[in-house]
């Protein structure tokens, strides 16, 4: 039973794990094996105070070469300090079979550590223990050959301090569609420039001609008169404006849970196609895409195709 209100199912990652094929979101709890923990009393009120220090905290544990992030929570009197390597989970995750997209949150195993009433047998290389409050992994030679190992149902344990992988990627969208988002917006701000020229020399000309009329008719020079007819020389494209605004509220309806398929852009609309994988997910775009004036040409529990007309 999960007490935090996800279905997500939970999957223990290890070095020695065997590879996985999933039809499905999961959450994965990581070994010790993927982050350094510490725990500490410290006179700090708040969390955000106690990250600001945290990579001083590391000096003297973790490979200065390699970038870390760091997840920080107050448990008791103390302070619950990690250090982790995303970069190294998600690389590890995709060699087993587990894509970024597929995982829903990232808990570490140190919380289970009021679980662990005996040891946890993780291959026939190494177990999982919990020794003083830290979980810890030990090599099996180590072992007594009589031990007897606890059968944990990941899914029980009350784990509260997960993070959502995009988090620590920095990103609530995929590194690939981030670049197509980014080249396609970059495209569009172009477009926006030259047509913003294009306009402003239309302007330019339109200022002349107005010029001339008023020379000749004294009585344009009324501003009520003036404003009326500048309305029928100015070019007013709100066209690539619109393009950009869609685009950007298109990219925050894509997370862990959705991804972009597809998008066609042409002068009389945008198409997109995001593929999700659940019914909640489908839904929350669909009142997204409701709430930004996009219309929902196709609803699935597995796609959603939205239409802009520009």
């Amino acid at each position: 039973m999960n007490f935090m209100g996800s279905s997500n199912n939970r999957l223990l990652v290890h070095r020695n794990m065997d590879s996985v094929t999933l039809n499905e979101t999961i959450d994965v709890v990581i070994s010790p094996q993927f982050y350094t923990f510490l725990r500490e009393e410290l006179a700090i009120k708040f969390t955000y105070k106690a990250k600001q220090i945290a990579p001083s905290l590391f000096d003297d544990y973790i490979d200065e070469a390699d970038e870390h992030q760091y997840h920080v929570y107050k448990c008791g009197e103390a302070w619950c300090f990690y250090a982790y390597t995303i970069e190294e989970i998600t690389s590890f995750l995709k060699h087993k079979g587990i894509e970024p997209h597929q995982v829903g949150k990232i808990y570490f195993a140190q919380e289970l550590n009021t679980s662990l009433n005996q040891a946890i047998k993780l291959s026939e290389y190494d177990s999982m223990q919990s020794i003083e409050g830290v979980v810890t992994i030990i090599p099996n030679r180590l072992m007594s050959g009589e031990e007897k190992y606890q059968n944990l149902d990941l899914n029980k344990p009350l784990l509260q301090h997960g993070l959502a992988i995009s988090s620590s990627l920095g990103s609530v969208v995929p590194v690939g569609q981030t670049i197509m988002l980014t080249l396609l917006l970059t495209v569009l701000g172009i477009s926006f420039i030259v047509e913003g020229n294009r306009t402003r020399g239309a302007t330019l000309t339109t200022q002349e001609t107005f010029n001339a009329l008023i020379d000749q008719n004294p009585k344009l020079g009324s501003s009520l008169i003036r404003n009326s007819e500048s309305k029928k020389y100015t070019p007013i494209d709100q066209q690539e404006r619109l393009k950009r605004d869609s685009v950007t509220a298109l990219s925050k309806m894509l997370s862990a849970q959705s991804q972009l398929r597809s998008l066609r852009v042409d002068e009389k609309s945008l198409t997109a196609t995001l593929r999700t994988h659940n019914k909640t997910t489908a839904q929350t775009i669909e009142k997204e895409a409701k709430r930004t004036h996009f219309t929902v040409k196709s609803l699935t529990d597995q796609e959603v195709v939205l239409e802009k007309k520009l």
